[in-house]
């Protein structure tokens, strides 16, 4: 199954590594690190995953990485990734596209 990331998907993982490398270039890195594997494992198991709570209608799924919710839904042979928001972020539409 290939991967696609969504243009929010990768503006997150930029803005997670800019927020963490302000205090250490090493965790933010390693974060990423953990975030980009748990991207990896999902896609051998897509189904794991559980429905998005806020959004239950729309066929999102999401998964979780440490304080993370990697947000993610199945197309034909494509795992696309759409967010990546921390647990404490309020999830909204817009993040979505």
């Amino acid at each position: 199954m290939k991967i696609i990331w969504s243009t929010q998907a990768r503006g997150d993982l930029r803005a997670i590594n800019d927020f963490i490398a302000r205090d250490s270039e090493h965790y933010a890195r390693l974060q990423i690190e953990r975030l980009l594997t748990r991207v990896e494992r999902a896609v051998d198991m897509p189904s794991r995953g559980h429905p998005v709570h806020e959004f239950t209608e729309s066929g999102l799924r999401e998964v979780h990485e440490g304080g993370y919710r990697i947000i993610y839904r199945i197309w034909k042979e494509e795992f696309q990734v759409v967010t990546i928001v921390h647990m404490k972020q309020r999830l909204t539409r817009n993040r979505l596209r």
